[in-house]
Formats: structure tokens, sequence, C-alpha cells
């Protein structure tokens, strides 16, 4: 078990290591804040504790206690903790690429979220990727409850929307992937996606609206199907008809009959010419 969680020194770069370090503190800085939540809207520590360990998806935790705090139903809490934990899918399309396809990948998946698949994409290659998502893994899967129970016990202390500490979310985020917007493509998709999730944000329940932005991967799919259409299509339009081989077998047993009946009749023109010939010397004679 030990070399499955060994990234050493050798493996990463320094700067991984202070990246990680650096999303570890606003880790338990938004850790707190969904424990002090949790503890105001009336979740005892054990509660907290459990949906920080087995859950750990951050958004979808406080989806689940906001819904309760509202007095919605649990069964509502969960699928819409759920929903905004779908977001999931999409990591988890972007980590398989390095991930080993062993029974190392089931243990990995429960790590798969918003900060491990950011400072993956720090590596260089794919196993710089794959320690650089199990040191963020595993550092949040201690550290986020860790903070939320720190947090539960200061709940009655500390006022977790006066402070702000879910604002470092997001601004950490931005930091790490601000190097990938240097894409053109995939500034724009970001760009759709921020305006999609502003938008809807008002008008649908907390946390659905930053979810719904993934739509926009949809139109991007389908896009890729339709050019990829277009091309076969064309591609298909431009290639020349292939024969078959029984068709091509058949066209040389045609042109062998014809070759060989042409010179079956240049034979006999030859023939007949010479007896023509030989007939009128003799009547010369």
């Amino acid at each position: 078990m030990g070399s499955v969680f060994r990234t050493g020194q050798r493996v990463l770069p320094g700067s991984t290591y202070r990246s990680v370090a650096i999303v570890t503190v606003t880790i338990i800085a938004v850790a707190m804040s969904y424990g002090a939540i949790s503890a105001v809207s009336g979740f005892p520590w054990w509660q907290t504790l459990l949906l920080a360990m087995f859950a750990l998806g951050g958004a979808a935790e406080f989806t689940f206690v906001g819904v309760i705090a509202a007095g919605g139903a649990p069964i509502l809490a969960v699928l819409a903790g759920l929903l905004v934990n779908s977001r999931n899918f999409a990591f988890g399309v972007s980590v398989g690429r390095f991930f080993p396809l062993d029974w190392r990948a089931l243990i990995a998946s429960h790590w798969v979220n918003d900060e491990s698949t950011a400072i993956s994409r720090i590596g260089a290659n794919d196993r710089e990727r794959w320690h650089a998502f199990l040191l963020m893994g595993a550092a949040i899967a201690l550290m986020w409850p860790s903070g939320a129970m720190l947090g539960q016990w200061l709940g009655g202390v500390i006022d977790a929307d006066m402070l702000g500490l879910d604002a470092a979310f997001p601004i950490i985020l931005f930091c790490l992937i601000r190097g990938d917007l240097k894409n053109r493509a995939t500034l724009t998709l970001t760009v759709v996606g921020i305006v999609i999730a502003v938008a809807l944000t008002p008008i649908l329940p907390l946390g659905l609206g930053a979810v719904t932005s993934l739509s926009v991967f949809v139109f991007v799919a389908a896009g890729w199907l339709i050019r990829a259409a277009v091309r076969k299509r064309r591609g298909g339009a431009t290639d020349e008809p292939e024969v078959a081989p029984e068709t091509a077998s058949e066209s040389a047993g045609v042109q062998h009959r014809d070759g060989a009946e042409a010179a079956r009749s240049v034979t006999a023109k030859a023939a007949t010419a010479k007896s023509v010939s030989a007939e009128s010397e003799e009547g010369r004679r």
C-alpha cells in the first residue's frame, strides 16, 4: 500500500509541492466554513464527519446541508448533492488518461474532484500527473474532514458567512487553470460556461447553475460528431470506388477473352489475305 501513495521528490518538482500546500490551506478554510454551517444548521458532529469523508465533494456537502437547513426532504438533499457531484464525470474523463488499469484506480477514483484534477494538469507526463493527483487527493482526504471538524467545533464562535471562507475555493481553482486559458478553444468554452452559470444561478437551486454550465460540452461533442460525419462524407465522395475482388476477376477474364478473340480475328484475316494473294498469283500464271 505504501507504493500506491509514494510521490517522491524525484518524481515531482518542488513547484508541485508548493501548489499542493497552497491548495490544502484553502481546503482547510473552506472545510471550516462547511463545518460551521453544518453546526449552525443543527447537524451533529458525526454526521458532518461522515458526510465529509464519504461525499468528499465540497459543493455537494454545502448543497446537502443547505437543502436540509431550508426544510427540504432528505431525499431531495441527496439528489441535489448527487446532481452537483455529477461534474466529477467530466473530471474522471480528464484524469482517466493517466490512471493505472488496476485496483489502484478504484481507490483513487474516490479522490477525483476539482483540486486533484487541476493539480494533475501541472505534470509534464502521465507519471507526474498520476503522482500529483495522488498527492493532492491524499491531502484532501485528510484535511477536508479535519477542517470540517474544526469548523463544527467553532461553529458557535465564527460566522462563516461573514468571513466568506468559501470564496477561497473558486479563486484558487481559477489560479490553477489560468495557464490552460491561453488556449483559445479552452478560453471560449470557459467563458460560455461562466455565462451559463451566472445566468442560471438566480433561477436554479443552489449549486445547480454551475453544474448546468457543463452542458456546453454536449454542444462541443455534437459539433465534433457533425464535423467527423461531414469529413467522412466528403472523403467518400472524392475517393475512387473500390473494385471488389470478384468484380476485378470477372473484368480480367472478360479482357482476356476479348484479347483472345481479337488475336484469332487477326490471324483469320491474315490467312484470308494470304489465300487471296496465292490465288491471284496462280491466275496470272
